[in-house]
């Protein structure tokens, strides 16, 4: 049983999966169908055959097809020449377009004609939702005037229609012969509905496109000329009326007080200022008396007169600017006049406040940021940037300003309040609006940071010229150390040569030379008797034997003297040892050398300066102390160098030897050997006591 009912609903699945792709594979043969295809599936281009009237054509590879519902078809190449009323099969793939489903054509054919559905009326709702979007639509309106398109654009000429709902822009793609001065004629048009859209594909309204001007119908003509419409004062614009609001044009008059030619002027009666849009071109100066008729309209929740006409009709003086105040401005409720909120939106005031910064716009006027209890206002100048009073203008300067208040408010549709003032701007006509109060300080913010950023310039470049004066200062330190330690060198190797010199010629004097100055009388002695008595002769001859091999053994001294300095023939120790062996052989003196601490190399100049002197102190007790016994201890520290030299001999009193100025150079040249190496010698002694010579010696 169980391998059947496996069988069986495989055989269920495989049949379900093949009705669910033919389903997909059938194509869609309905624009409502279409229609209703969310983004993601209209995207994966299943396939379509239509039959369709042509409702609206758009250019060669795109136009719209209604059977009960309109569609957007797109081709990809020009296949077939259309217009409206044709009757067309469309085989393609649906695509998500940029707003609504749409057909991407690959093949349309022409089967005839047939009649255009009937259009729905585009209400308010059908506006801001774009649900009609290629649907056929109609709509009643008073025309409020034509624009121009723009370049490339694919209509021809498009009409501003005034609606209950709003303003309606009417697109005639094709011929614009037959319109004429329809501005202010109410009429009727019918057409394709199209949606205005963002990047996002997001409703933001919505217009009307036709085919032929034949789709505008005129249910009645304009009234007459411009100034026949009715005139109304500037107090009662948009104010409550019984009566069904008009869509005509309207008249109002008023003095100016700012115009920018070809855009906009204000005009002010009293307390009370507007707002006149117009394409008319012509300078009006302030003061001058103007009646305008055009389309009342909100803009920014304020009332504005567009599709302006205007004509000058005297000269009045210009309107005194009122004085107010930032509160006053974005509260007016809370300073009533006789029951009313004071009107100053559109109205030539004039404010205090403080300069804060100021730019040039790219129009070639100026903008200069003003602020006043804590409000920024920006002050805008049409012209006028490259006067000298604007220029002079320093931030922190309090400024007087004249200008139109314009107030910016809270949100642009009304939901459970009426929206409220939030912000302020004034439009000044020219650099003669800005009056100085009192000028900023010289010592401004900004040249503030500038002495600020220049003195750490200068400390810092100060700073750095130290740190390479005193990197140059130690290298030429370092330098002349080096050069010093040379020259300290060179002069110590110099004077050591030099005492050493002097040492050996004063022991040559106390020994050769005494010896040979001996040899020399006792061979004369011997020669003068060699032939009157032969004995004594002997005696002076083998006198001068003794001396000679004394005078030969002072030599050989004398030369093991000069080569001990040179170290040849190992470490310090080493040549200690060899000097105490010399010097014990054949004394009767036992000399004993030592070593504490761990041995290291030592310098020649030091070493050979530390032997000499050893040998100078050994020989010194040989000749005068009587020791028995002679320790010489060489004591390695951490950054020093120790020589102990002690003897049991009979002493002296080191106040009272004899100096050099008595030939005897031996202490002197010790404490002469160590001072020029830098170290201390103590010489220890007192009759009977022995000696002891201590010395270190940084190395």
């Amino acid at each position: 049983m169980s391998r059947i009912a496996l069988l069986t609903a495989f055989f269920l699945i495989i049949s379900t999966a093949g009705r669910a792709w033919g389903a997909e594979m059938v194509p869609l043969a309905k624009c409502a169908e279409i229609r209703a295809l969310s983004r993601e599936e209209a995207a994966r281009g299943i396939p379509v055959r239509l039959r369709g009237v042509v409702t609206f054509v758009n250019s060669e590879k795109s136009f719209v097809i209604a059977d009960s519902t309109g569609l957007w078809i797109n081709t990809v190449q020009k296949l077939i020449v259309v217009q409206p009323g044709d009757l067309l099969e469309v085989a393609g793939r649906t695509s998500e377009g940029n707003f609504a489903p749409v057909v991407i054509a690959t093949g349309v054919s022409r089967l005839g004609s047939a009649p255009l559905p009937p259009p729905e009326e585009l209400t308010g709702p059908a506006l801001r939702s774009g649900e009609l979007d290629g649907q056929r639509a109609w709509v009643r309106g008073v025309v409020r005037g034509r624009l121009t398109p723009e370049p490339g654009a694919l209509h021809s000429a498009a009409l501003i229609l005034s609606t209950m709902y709003g303003q309606i822009p009417i697109q005639i793609y094709g011929s614009d012969a037959g319109i004429g001065d329809w501005d202010d004629a109410e009429v009727e048009v019918t057409g394709i509905a199209l949606a205005f859209f963002n990047a996002r594909g997001q409703a933001q309204g919505a217009r009307l496109a036709i085919n032929s001007v034949a789709d505008i119908r005129i249910i009645q003509a304009a009234p007459g000329k411009p100034f026949d419409a009715p005139a109304i004062a500037l107090g009662e614009v948009l104010r409550f009326s019984p009566n069904k609001r008009t869509l005509h044009r309207q008249q109002v008059s008023g003095t100016v007080t700012l115009s920018q030619p070809g855009k906009y002027f204000f005009l002010q009666d009293g307390p009370h200022a507007l707002r006149i849009d117009t394409r008319q071109p012509g300078r009006l100066q302030p003061g001058d008396r103007v009646e305008a008729a055009g389309f009342l309209d909100v803009v920014d929740n304020k009332p504005r007169l567009v599709e302006s006409v205007f004509r000058q009709a005297g000269r009045l003086p210009p309107p005194v600017p009122v004085e107010i105040t930032v509160e006053q401005a974005l509260h007016p409720n809370r300073f009533p006049q006789s029951g009313e909120y004071p009107d100053l939106d559109y109205r030539l005031v004039a404010l205090h406040g403080r300069l804060l910064t100021f730019e040039r716009r790219d129009d070639g006027g100026m903008q200069l940021n003003l602020v006043r209890d804590g409000v920024l206002i920006p002050v805008e100048i049409a012209g006028g940037a490259d006067s000298p009073a604007l220029r002079s203008l320093a931030p922190g300067s309090e400024l007087r300003v004249r200008g139109i208040c314009v107030l910016t408010y809270s949100e642009s549709a009304r939901m459970l309040t009426w929206p409220q003032p939030v912000g302020l701007r004034l439009l000044a006509r020219d650099a003669a609006d800005i009056g100085v109060l009192r000028r900023a300080s010289w010592w401004t913010a900004e040249r503030l940071w500038n002495a600020l950023a220049l003195t750490s310039v200068v400390l810092l470049s100060a700073l750095l010229w130290i740190v390479l004066l005193r990197r140059t200062v130690a290298r030429r330190s370092r330098q002349l150390a080096a050069e010093m330690q040379a020259r300290h060198g060179a002069a110590v190797e110099f004077e050591s040569t030099l005492r050493e010199r002097t040492r050996l010629a004063a022991d040559l004097h106390d020994t050769l030379e005494q010896s040979l100055t001996g040899l020399a009388m006792q061979l004369e002695a011997g020669e003068a008797l060699i032939d009157s008595n032969l004995d004594r002769s002997r005696h002076h001859l083998g006198l001068g034997r003794q001396l000679l091999s004394r005078s030969r053994e002072d030599l050989r001294r004398s030369i093991w003297n000069l080569r001990s300095i040179a170290l040849e023939e190992g470490s310090l120790v080493q040549a200690l040892q060899r000097v105490a062996g010399h010097r014990a052989s054949g004394a009767g003196v036992e000399i004993a050398v030592a070593c504490e601490g761990t041995p290291r190399p030592v310098p020649d100049l030091i070493a050979g300066n530390l032997l000499l002197l050893a040998q100078e102190a050994i020989t010194n007790t040989l000749k005068h102390a009587s020791a028995r016994g002679i320790t010489v201890t060489l004591v390695f520290a951490e950054t020093t160098l120790g020589l102990r030299i002690q003897d049991d001999g009979i002493g002296f009193n080191p106040q009272e030897v004899a100096g050099s100025s008595a030939g005897h150079f031996g202490l002197q040249g010790m404490r002469e050997r160590i001072k020029r190496l830098g170290g201390k010698i103590e010489i220890t002694s007192a009759p009977g006591m022995g000696t002891v010579i201590a010395v270190v010696v940084p190395g």
